[in-house]
Formats: structure tokens, C-alpha cells, sequence
């Protein structure tokens, strides 16, 4: 029993030091052995042992910085200069629903985009049920336009606005729909014969920042969401953090006010009710909130209002950002968070935001359990989320391809 669970335990380590060394290479040019090994912290000969697995399994390709090896070398001889993940290896689908759209894009194995392309569905009025199976032919046509045969397709990842049930794979609520609990796993894995996993938009941001930069968030940040909806990413020790049904950061459906403003999701008193475009909107101009997407030139007449007088849009922007200040003070207080991150469209007004954010945040905690925070907001045109989706599908594609027998990886590696 005792050397059973040893070798489990190596089994485990070889796994985790093979996953390691694949997001490495994934952050940007070919690396030597000896900068994996200072990268990772991994020995040389750990380094040499997995270069050559993973060479072998056709997941990673050798690259010649110096004169061309002797034919037949490149796996046995002399080890070449660099590594670099070999973009061949197989394709990730990524798709991001939003309201009466979906962008559609597909990676290479490295992680870069391919192709992506938007196309336009009335999701608000369409049957729970027929959702999944337009999506899932929409997105083999899709295959089709690119020239991508859909047995090179390894893994689906999906992005919602909204609340997303990973572990049922449905959309359990989103403005995007009328209905709820809406399947989207289920027919993408019918249609391709691959694992779909599916998580709020505000999550793949939170993963796309971790995988641009990790050692940046190796502590624990929060991501905050803001535009259409309001949504959170929580980063805790360096890993993303979705919970039990990936709903654990559903920072925007905390209740700021009990019975206040109504919010989309049919509740009221929610945070997004006073800091989405749509709450905002509804307050300075007294409108009730809309199904369909905000226009951008309302969201930026009321914005040019705001910024140049006193009234009804200034003070709607004084209670948003009072509204995710408070709300953020109780999230500090739990899990005291290094740096929190703001993203999405409505960052275009965070200057109208950001002192009552501030304030929220000071008034909600005492003192002393207000840690110093930095707190910074990314461009308005900044759009990560199709990148954190590729970069979340393919750390559960390495992991499941370095948990099977080596013959069973090589055999799917080769798989058209």
C-alpha cells in the first residue's frame, strides 16, 4: 500500500512538473533548457527527462538555433538550443455568448488565435433546448469557413455573461436569455466529441490576466467586470477560483440595498442594478432596465452629462461607485486581496467611479482591516475574454492528455 501511494504521489509530481513546463513555453518565444529550468525552478536533469517526453508525445517541437544537426539527431542526439510548443498539436474552439451575439474563435495548441469571427442570434426569445444545437452547428460551420477539419479540435471553452453552472454546463441565468438553466456542454460535446467546459465572462478575464502575467498575480486579486452587467474573477495563491458550480465570484448578485432597484436577474437591491450601464442609464434618465444591450452612444451622452454637470448622471455615477465600493469591502474583509483589477467597457467612466469606489471601500471597513490595495483599471477597448477561455481550455486539455498512458497521448496527438 505504502509504495502504491508513492508512486501515486510521483505520478502526480511528473504531471504537474510536465504542466508546468507546457505554460512556460506558452508565454511567448522559444525557451533554452537552461531558461526552463531557471523559469520553473525545475534541475536540469527533470528538464532534460521532460523536454524529451514531451518531444516524443508531439506536444513540443525542438528548434535549431545553431547549425543543422545530422539527420535523425533531433530527437536522439545532441539536444537542440530551444523549445517551443508545437502549434500543430491540435485546436481549442472558444466561444463568448453575450446578448444577440456570439464571437466564435478558434487557437492553435500554443494558444494563438486562428480565426475568430462575431455572428448575430436573437438569444433573448430563443427555446432553452434549441440554443445549444444552433451553437453547435453554428460553430461547424464556423470549422468549415476556417478550413479546420473538426477531428483537429481538442477542447471547447465557452464564456457567458451572467451566472454559469460549470459543473451541469448550462447557463443557469443571463441577460443574454429569457429562459434559464440554458444546455450549451451537452450539445457542443454531441456535435465535436470533445469536452466542453463553460464559465462567466469576468472568470476568463481573471485567467487571460493570470496567463499574460503570472507573476503579477501570484498573491490573491479580484477582477471586477463592469459594463453590461457587473461580474467578478477571483485569483487566490495564483490560481483562478470558480467554486463549486463556478459561480463563487458572483460579486454583481450580492445584495447592496435589501428590496432596492430592481435588477435584470429579478431580484432587487443587487449590485449591478446600480453600477451596470443599465442601472446607471436607469437612474439618471428614470428608464426601467432593458433586455437587449445598451446602445454605446447612450452609455456615452450620459457619461459626457455626468462629466460636465451635477445632476441626475452625476449623481447615478456616485451611487454606482458607492455600490461596488461597499460591495468590494466585504470581499477585502474575507480575503484580503492584494490588487483588484477593473475591466470591461465601463472602465471608459472609471474616473467618474474611482473616488466613490475609494469611499465605499473606506467607509465599509474598519481601518484596520483595510490592507493597503493597488486598484487599477484596464483600457475600456481592452477585450481578453475569447484569450482567457483559450487559455483555461488548454490548461485542461495538457491536464487530461498527461493524465492518460503515454501511447494513448501520442495516439490523440496524431488523431485527425
Amino acid at each position: 500500500m505504502g509504495r502504491m501511494r508513492e508512486k501515486a504521489g510521483s505520478d502526480l509530481v511528473r504531471r504537474q512538473n510536465l504542466q508546468l513546463v507546457l505554460a512556460t513555453l506558452r508565454g511567448g518565444r522559444p525557451l533554452a533548457r537552461t531558461e526552463l529550468g531557471r523559469l520553473t525552478g525545475l534541475s536540469p536533469a527533470t528538464i532534460t527527462a521532460i523536454a524529451g517526453q514531451l518531444i516524443d508525445l508531439g506536444l513540443v517541437s525542438a528548434v535549431d538555433d545553431g547549425p543543422v544537426a545530422a539527420s535523425g539527431e533531433q530527437r536522439r542526439g545532441r539536444p537542440l538550443a530551444r523549445l517551443d510548443i508545437e502549434p500543430t498539436a491540435g485546436n481549442v474552439l472558444a466561444a463568448n455568448i453575450a446578448i444577440d451575439a456570439v464571437e466564435l474563435a478558434i487557437s492553435d495548441y500554443r494558444g494563438d488565435i486562428v480565426v475568430r469571427e462575431t455572428i448575430h442570434l436573437a438569444t433573448f426569445k430563443m427555446a432553452s433546448e434549441r440554443f445549444g444545437r444552433r451553437l453547435a452547428a453554428e460553430a461547424r460551420r464556423f470549422l468549415d469557413r476556417a478550413g479546420i477539419a473538426p477531428g483537429r479540435l481538442r477542447r471547447i471553452g465557452v464564456a457567458v455573461q451572467g451566472i454559469a453552472d460549470t459543473a451541469a454546463g448550462t447557463i443557469a441565468w443571463s441577460p443574454a436569455f429569457e429562459a434559464r438553466g440554458v444546455p450549451v456542454s451537452d450539445p457542443l460535446e454531441r456535435e465535436f466529441g470533445v469536452p466542453c467546459a463553460i464559465a462567466n465572462d469576468a472568470v476568463m478575464i481573471a485567467e487571460a490576466l493570470l496567463r499574460a502575467e503570472p507573476a503579477r498575480y501570484l498573491s490573491t486579486a479580484l477582477v471586477v467586470f463592469i459594463g453590461y452587467g457587473v461580474g467578478m474573477g477571483l485569483i487566490i495563491d495564483g490560481v483562478v477560483h470558480g467554486g463549486q458550480s463556478g459561480a463563487a465570484a458572483e460579486f454583481g448578485h450580492m445584495n447592496h440595498v435589501p428590496y432596492g432597484r430592481e435588477c435584470r436577474c429579478g431580484r432587487r437591491g443587487c449590485i449591478e442594478a446600480y453600477a451596470a450601464d443599465y442601472g446607471i442609464i436607469g437612474a439618471a434618465r428614470g428608464t426601467a432596465a432593458p433586455h437587449s444591450a445598451v446602445p454605446e452612444a447612450t452609455i456615452a451622452e450620459v457619461e459626457a452629462s455626468a462629466r460636465s454637470g451635477d445632476g441626475a448622471e452625476r449623481r447615478a455615477f456616485v451611487d454606482a461607485g458607492l455600490a461596488l465600493g461597499f460591495g468590494l469591502s466585504r470581499v477585502i474583509a474575507l480575503l484580503k486581496p492584494r490588487r483588484i483589477v477593473f475591466a470591461g467597457p465601463g472602465t471608459r467612466a472609471f474616473p467618474l467611479l474611482e473616488p466613490h469606489i475609494h469611499r465605499g471601500i473606506a467607509d465599509g471597513l474598519v481601518a484596520d482591516l483595510c490592507p493597503p490595495i493597488e486598484i487599477e483599471a484596464l483600457p475600456a477597448d481592452r477585450d481578453i475574454i475569447i484569450d482567457g477561455i483559450v487559455s483555461g481550455a488548454l490548461r485542461a486539455l495538457d491536464r487530461d492528455m498527461l493524465a492518460r498512458p503515454p501511447v494513448a497521448v501520442a495516439m490523440f496527438g496524431a488523431a485527425e
